[in-house]
């Protein structure tokens, strides 16, 4: 087996995967560009660091509240933003980046100030024999197969064409019956999930989250990841990460 450290990096590569996969959907695939999406990442790591130090809720239940928190959250930012496209756009995700971390000190009694919150990692359930490490290697492996499936599927629906046309041609897209605003709403939602639940998994994996690690350097850093990987890819999300 690969050394404690080793084991951390692959996690964290698997986390970004995640993240950097749900904003390729909205990116690549949809065509709408987003420097916000460090919030989502934020809103997602401090959902489970409260939910395990706050009300002592067991990590398992905390990694999906993350992820449909998100998806509430985008899909509303999503109504409104997403009448704006190509720079006013990413102008509005932007604020968004700068936004979360100062308002994540605001309310230092949920969410530690500056100071942040210290989180344990959990042990490996039903006597594996495995370190705290090696079982976040796995979970975070299994989480990030079933959600590239899910993209996969959904890509390849009829949902995943209309997101398409609407990249290539919104107006086109909106002759033939695809209510663009709509599904822009639902793709910012579902990409906003994804980021969400990669912030969630990361809270536990570090064991620490604080306003600071969110910084709009993280928003950047995704974007980039993407465009490296490679856009409207899916396995593009893997070589990104690394």
């Amino acid at each position: 087996m690969m050394s404690g450290f080793r084991v951390f990096q692959f996690t964290q590569v698997y986390i970004y995967a995640i993240a950097l996969l749900g904003l390729n959907i909205l990116t690549g695939y949809n065509g709408q560009i987003s420097l916000g999406h460090g919030a989502f990442y934020a809103i997602g790591a401090y959902t489970t660091a409260i939910m395990i130090d706050k009300w002592n809720i067991g990590y398992g239940w905390t990694i999906p509240t993350a992820g449909i928190l998100c998806l509430v959250i985008g899909f509303l930012f999503g109504r409104p933003a997403l009448r704006l496209e190509g720079l006013y756009l990413a102008l509005a995700t932007f604020s968004l980046a700068l936004a979360v971390p100062q308002i994540l000190k605001y309310f230092e009694h949920w969410t530690g100030g500056s100071q942040g919150i210290v989180l344990s990692k959990p042990k490996a359930p039903w006597r594996l024999p495995l370190s705290e490490d090696q079982w976040l290697y796995f979970l975070t492996l299994v989480i990030l197969v079933v959600l590239f499936l899910l993209a996969r599927n959904l890509l390849k629906s009829r949902t995943g064409r209309a997101i398409v046309a609407i990249r290539d041609n919104h107006i086109a897209a909106e002759a033939m019956g695809i209510n663009s605003a709509l599904y822009k709403s639902v793709v910012f939602g579902v990409s906003a999930a994804y980021t969400g639940v990669a912030g969630a998994l990361s809270g536990i994996a570090i064991a620490f989250v604080a306003p600071d690690s969110f910084n709009i350097f993280l928003s950047i850093t995704l974007l980039t990841g993407i465009v490296i990987g490679g856009l409207a890819t899916i396995s593009g999300a893997i070589f990104g990460a690394l």
